[in-house]
């Protein structure tokens, strides 16, 4: 979904939650928002744990609103301590996994770093780890092993759900071990991917499907590496819950072998 689709909905949330006043004339004038737009004689004033205030009637006739809303939207993503609202699309638990043929140094770098809310460990400018040929890793000023990249993401892609699978919870289970074992993941990838998406899926009964596969993520979401993956497979499941059986013509899912240096990724999403 791209981002001006749910910016309307969000500034609807945000102006709910959050008492917005205009400090008078007299305390300042002519400020600007955090994006650079003039709200002309008032003065905005920071409420609701920092974010920026909404323009006064009288000053809103000179409001870029697009460009209003996108630093609201900015302001948002910016800080993983503000708790996500129920109605907020955002990609949930991406994690990242790391196959070295051995040990070495890797940066990963998120190219739209402006998307990312949650990071563990923490996301500065890029990853930077020092991989153990087991997979595990370190980051500089740490000695706690990971296994693992997570991140939250605000989502980039609209999805229509003209292809995919209908799924029901009395075969959610069968169905996700068969797509992600063709896909290449591994049995713990397949397991904590089952774990933490069977829930919803078996609370909705019935769902419509679509899997964003590593060509289609690299475009979406691009992910650079000091050292280049021989094997990069990527996935991120889609998921809006029906009412009753739904036709839907059946995604055709790419499989991938994994040699030599391999990195994997899993997500997903709701709708």
């Amino acid at each position: 979904m791209k981002k001006q689709a749910f910016l309307f909905p969000l500034l609807g949330l945000l102006l709910a939650g959050c008492n917005f006043y205009q400090v008078p004339p007299s305390q300042g004038s002519n400020q600007q928002a955090g994006n650079g737009a003039s709200f002309g004689s008032a003065t905005q004033s920071q409420t609701c744990s920092g974010m920026t205030a909404a323009p006064s009637e009288e000053s809103s006739s000179s409001v870029n609103w697009e460009e209003y809303l996108s630093s609201i939207l900015a302001e948002f993503g910016s800080s993983s301590s503000e708790p996500y609202p129920d109605t907020y699309p955002y990609v949930r638990k991406p994690v990242i996994y790391f196959y070295p043929e051995e040990e070495m140094d890797l940066e990963v770098t998120y190219v739209e770093e402006e998307r990312l809310l949650t990071t563990y460990p923490k996301y500065e400018n890029g990853w930077n780890i020092h991989l153990q040929e087991d997979g595990t890793f370190t980051v500089p000023g740490s000695n706690r092993e990971y296994y693992a990249l997570f991140f939250d993401e605000i989502p980039d892609l609209e999805v229509d759900f003209s292809e995919g699978f209908y799924v029901t919870k009395e075969n959610a289970i069968s169905f996700l071990e068969e797509k992600m074992d063709f896909m290449g993941f591994t049995n713990r990838e397949t397991d904590e991917f089952i774990m933490y998406w069977l829930p919803i899926l078996e609370n909705n009964g019935q769902s419509l499907v679509y899997f964003e596969q590593t060509e289609e993520r690299n475009e979406e979401c691009p992910l650079e590496f000091s050292v280049e993956p021989d094997t990069l497979i990527r996935t991120i499941i889609h998921i809006k819950k029906v009412d009753g059986p739904t036709a839907i013509v059946e995604q055709q899912l790419t499989h991938y072998e994994r040699e030599g240096f391999t990195v994997t990724e899993w997500g997903g999403e709701e709708h």
